[in-house]
């Protein structure tokens, strides 16, 4: 964030990496039954603010749902992203 002039950095650029080239990329999360969970696209976040990479909680807000049903739901959506079946379809919203 200190390359978009929101914070002050001292630290060295590491690298440039597009938001799409992370896409399908396997995670762990704390609090989550899932052992995995996977990078997933989401068009209602500002790329031009932070790091463009957020933690959805579809079980708590109505954009993640939206987004997390949409990806379920739409498999043009998911071809488009190249969102692979197993990435979301057998994961469901933990309350």
């Amino acid at each position: 964030m200190g390359y978009q002039d929101i914070l002050d950095s001292n630290e060295p650029f590491m690298a440039a990496i597009k938001g799409t080239e992370l896409i399908g990329t396997a995670l762990s999360a704390p609090l989550t039954p899932y052992e995995t969970i996977f990078a997933l696209p989401m068009l209602t976040i500002k790329e031009t603010k932070g790091t463009g990479i957020v933690t959805s909680v579809p079980s708590d807000s109505p954009d993640d749902y939206a987004a997390f049903t949409d990806l379920k739901n739409k498999k043009a959506l998911r071809d488009k992203y190249g969102v692979q079946d197993h990435m979301i379809l057998t994961y469901d919203p933990v309350s």
